[in-house]
């Protein structure tokens, strides 16, 4: 047993190395983003039979078992602390924590193969990648044009396009492809001091389809309409152009409902704009649709026609005989075809619908197939949305001047991406630079059954094991889940002050192994001097 005593020091000693080991590690990482530090934990060793001694009392004439004498200490386990860190902000989006549960998965871009990590300081690459600083790409759902999100995991990339930059070299970018204007919607105040401005008396309800000429440099003289309000519109090239509505009141010729007033508008286009053959180089190049609004006596909205020319129109597209009832979309809006051209690309044709806030829940026409021609001068004549539903905010007909309530279209041109965002749920989406927000991936969270049972790779990174089990894909806020924060970094979660006190009395139970050492060695070396 003399030497029992040196063993049972050095195993302290090498116990509590290992314990200023893990945490030096803790301490040295104490900056490292996301970092988990680690626990230690030691038993003793198993005990040795104390020859003739006992444990514990003599109790009624007989003895419990030997005695026992330890033989030193060991380290039992290790265990990562994964306590969420406090979040920092950061000035890149790209940079992403996650508040509670979860791990990011990464893939290495040649072999596949995965690692996760709680560190989210990524960035794009120059192919558009979403990558770590170790060049692996984050996993994502991709987000397709409609919005659905897709259920196999695959590298978060930015939809990267070749392009020629001004000296003709291809160069990579992120755009949105242009989008043709489907549908305009405009809600007036027409003021019902207003005075008749345009007048036709043998159709007084499309005098202003009469006076627009669309061979002349303003095809409707200023004096010829009350009101008139424009709008960008878009062709499928992406190119934009006004979309002018003109309004003026209307004096039937022959008397109708004195508690109703009525208004007639033309919608129109610049006449270079104008891509259709059949109007080309006439008056009526520009003219898209014409019809009438019904207002009550109150001034609210009751009814709308409304005309487009007749793609079998035959002579001058001015005869009232080819403008008939336009169509409607599922919405129950009066709806246009026309082509339309800009600076580049070719006429394209393209659907309009107009709402100037009444639609028709059946889609149909009192009336079906109608021309304008059959109107005549009597507002009884005019044709009527069946079931026609008046919208909260529409075109009203109050006293006062007349002004735009509201105005939108859902076209757009082409647009550079500006930036990129990340909200709670994991959506990465894209900012461009003619106003459209695209979202273009949900990032994946991972969660395992047992996280203690990962496994340390370096680099921040988790490696699954047995004894955590398979990683279970998930998304951000189900299942159990965190939330990302985008614009933040998770930081270490190293107590400093917890580490300091671990050390001292690390240190203390080393010196005093070492203790034990000397000691022993200084009674070895007195039991040898005995003999001389």
């Amino acid at each position: 047993m003399g030497f029992s005593a040196m063993y049972t020091g050095a195993s302290g000693i090498k116990a509590h190395s290992m314990l200023l080991q893990q945490a030096g590690s803790n301490l040295a990482n104490v900056n490292t983003t996301a970092y988990k530090s680690g626990n230690t934990f030691l038993e003793n060793l198993q005990s040795q039979t104390a020859t003739g001694t006992i444990s514990g009392v003599v109790a009624g004439g007989s003895s419990n078992t030997a005695g026992q004498i330890g033989m030193g200490v060991r380290v039992s386990s290790t265990r990562i602390n994964f306590a969420e860190g406090s979040f920092e902000r950061s000035s890149s989006s790209t940079d992403l924590a996650i508040g509670g549960q979860g791990f990011f998965r990464v893939a290495e871009q040649d072999s596949g193969l995965s690692h996760y990590t709680r560190a989210g300081n990524f960035h794009f690459d120059k192919n558009g990648l979403l990558v770590d600083p170790h060049t692996n790409a984050l996993q994502g759902y991709a987000i397709d044009s409609d919005g659905n999100i897709g259920t196999t995991s695959v590298n978060v990339a930015l939809p990267m396009k070749e392009e020629k930059n001004a000296s003709g070299q291809t160069i990579l970018v992120v755009k949105s492809d242009p989008k043709a204007t489907s549908d305009v919607s405009m809600k007036t105040n027409l003021d019902s001091g207003a005075i008749d401005n345009s007048q036709n008396p043998a159709a007084p309800f499309f005098s202003l389809l009469n006076d627009w000429d669309g061979t002349k440099e303003m095809p409707l003289a200023a004096d010829k309409f009350a009101y008139h309000s424009a709008i960008q519109i878009f062709d499928k090239s992406g190119n934009k152009m006004d979309m002018t509505v003109y309004y003026d009141k209307v004096t039937p010729s022959e008397s109708g409902p004195s508690d109703k007033e009525y208004w007639e508008y033309i919608v129109t286009v610049p006449p270079g704009s104008d891509g259709r053959t059949s109007t080309a180089a006439t008056s009526s190049a520009g003219l898209l649709m014409t019809g009438t609004l019904t207002f009550a006596g109150d001034g609210t909205l009751l009814n709308q026609t409304a005309y487009s020319l007749s793609s079998n129109a035959a002579g001058s597209p001015k005869d009232l005989n080819n403008w008939t009832l336009t169509n409607f979309n599922t919405d129950g809006e009066p709806t246009l075809s026309t082509a339309l051209k800009g600076a580049t690309g070719e006429a394209s044709v393209q659907q309009i619908s107009i709402d100037l806030g009444v639609k028709s829940a059946s889609g149909s026409w009192n009336t079906p197939g109608a021309s304008a021609a059959e109107v005549g001068s009597n507002a009884s004549g005019l044709p009527t949305m069946e079931n026609g539903n008046i919208d909260a905010l529409s075109t009203t007909n109050y006293y006062g001047s007349s002004s735009t309530i509201s105005q939108s279209q859902d076209g757009f041109g082409e647009g550079y991406l500006q930036n990129v965002s990340v909200n709670s749920e994991g959506i990465l989406s894209g900012k461009f630079s003619n106003g459209l927000s695209t979202d273009l991936y949900k990032i994946n969270l991972y969660n395992f059954k047992s996280e203690y049972g990962l496994r340390r790779e370096g680099s921040n990174y988790f490696g699954a094991t047995d004894a955590s089990g398979a990683a279970i894909e998930g998304v951000a806020q189900k299942k159990g889940l965190g939330s990302i924060l985008g614009s933040n970094l998770e930081t270490s979660n190293v107590d400093l002050a917890r580490e300091f006190g671990s050390m001292i009395l690390t240190q203390r139970g080393y010196q005093a192994n070492s203790k034990v050492i000397t000691t022993q060695d200084q009674l070895i070396n007195t039991t040898l001097g005995v003999k001389k």
